[in-house]
């Protein structure tokens, strides 16, 4: 089971992490929304984090190299 710390490590990760390990956590963190016996508060609480930081992501400028 997955606890609330592992959460907040997780998104440090998307947000702080170079391309690759953001690239790794986001994948975790899908595979996180997508079970079912994870709470759904805690499911919810990511979902909506996850959201603020693509919409951030989508202001970022990007280098030549980044594939996002």
């Amino acid at each position: 089971m997955i606890n609330s710390q592992e959460i907040a490590q997780l998104l440090q990760k998307i947000e702080k992490g170079d391309v690759l390990s953001s690239a790794a956590a986001r994948q975790k963190a899908s595979d996180i929304l997508a079970t079912r016996s994870i709470d759904l508060k805690i499911r919810q609480a990511l979902a909506d984090k996850l959201n603020q930081l693509n919409l951030r992501l989508t202001l970022k400028k990007v280098v030549s190299d980044e594939s996002y």
